[in-house]
C-alpha cells in the first residue's frame, strides 16, 4: 500500500503544478483536511476541508502570489505512518513582483487510497518527523 501512497503524492504534485483542481479533488478523501502553513502566514491560519479544499487554498494563495509552483520535490515513504515530501515553493509576489523561493515540508496520511490528512511545515524536517522519519 505504501508505494501506492507515494504514487498518489506524485500525481498530486503534478496536478498541483498544473492547477488541476478536479484531479486534486479526485485524489482526496471526502473527509480530507489540509492545514496550510503558507496561507496561515498571510491569513492568520487556515484549514481546508473536503474534496473542494483545493479551491479555497488556491484562492488564498492567489491573493499573495502572482505565480507559484512546487519545485524539486522529494518523496519519502514512511510505510503505515504516511508519506512526507520536501520541496521548494517558488513564485513571484503578487504586489511586489519579487521572486520568492521557500523550502517547505508536507506530511500526508491516507484513507482508502486517498489523501486524508495533509499538513505543511516551514521547516522541511518537521514533515519527516511527523511521519516518524526524523529525529
Amino acid at each position: 500500500m505504501s508505494q501506492e501512497n507515494v504514487e498518489v503524492i506524485k500525481r498530486a504534485i503534478d496536478a498541483f503544478n498544473r492547477r488541476d483542481l478536479s484531479a486534486l479533488a479526485e485524489l482526496a478523501h471526502e473527509d480530507f483536511e489540509f492545514v496550510s502553513v503558507l496561507t496561515a502566514v498571510d491569513t492568520g491560519g487556515a484549514t481546508y476541508r473536503g474534496r473542494q479544499a483545493w479551491t479555497g487554498y488556491f484562492a488564498a494563495m492567489d491573493e499573495t502570489w502572482e505565480e507559484w509552483q512546487v519545485d524539486g520535490a522529494e518523496v519519502f515513504d514512511a510505510g503505515d505512518e504516511g508519506v512526507a515530501t520536501t520541496f521548494r515553493i517558488v513564485g513571484r509576489g503578487k504586489h511586489s513582483g519579487a521572486p520568492v523561493e521557500h523550502a517547505i515540508g508536507a506530511a500526508y496520511k491516507f484513507r482508502h487510497g486517498k489523501l486524508w490528512r495533509m499538513r505543511s511545515y516551514l521547516e522541511p524536517g518537521d514533515a519527516l518527523k511527523a511521519v516518524g522519519l526524523g529525529e
